[in-house]
């Protein structure tokens, strides 16, 4: 069987690794998956930077099929870290700005709504 010796000099010490001839290819495609996946892969439930404007009246969320949401906008289900949304609740029409929550799109869960992270809110 054919090898492949590769050597290094470190200091006084010489290092050898012996390859076999499929070894690099599999070291390749091992590290261009790795890549790869690291690269495309977005957490899910995090707030991508997809982010679009939505006005309406907030609604205090019901009970859901999708179980996501604290609270929905027209036809998103929304959340929020840093509003209140409840305070909000009166007012007849809000304009929210949202990032798109990853994983929540187009009815992948559930067949439920777009899932929004509320980043500002104004009444208008």
């Amino acid at each position: 069987m054919f090898r492949q010796h590769f050597g290094m000099k470190i200091g006084n010490s010489r290092l050898e690794f012996i390859l076999h001839p499929m070894q690099p290819l599999k070291l390749f495609i091992f590290f261009a998956m790795l890549s790869l996946i690291g690269t495309s892969c977005e957490k899910f439930g995090e707030a991508s930077q997809n982010c679009i404007t939505v006005s309406g009246q907030i609604e205090k969320q019901e009970v859901t099929s999708y179980q996501y949401g604290t609270h929905t906008i027209g036809d998103y289900a929304i959340r929020s870290n840093v509003y209140d949304l409840d305070q909000f609740i009166l007012e007849p029409i809000v304009l929210i700005e949202g990032c798109r929550i990853n994983g929540y799109q187009n009815g992948a869960v559930e067949g439920g709504p777009d899932y929004l992270e509320v980043t500002s809110i104004g009444i208008q």
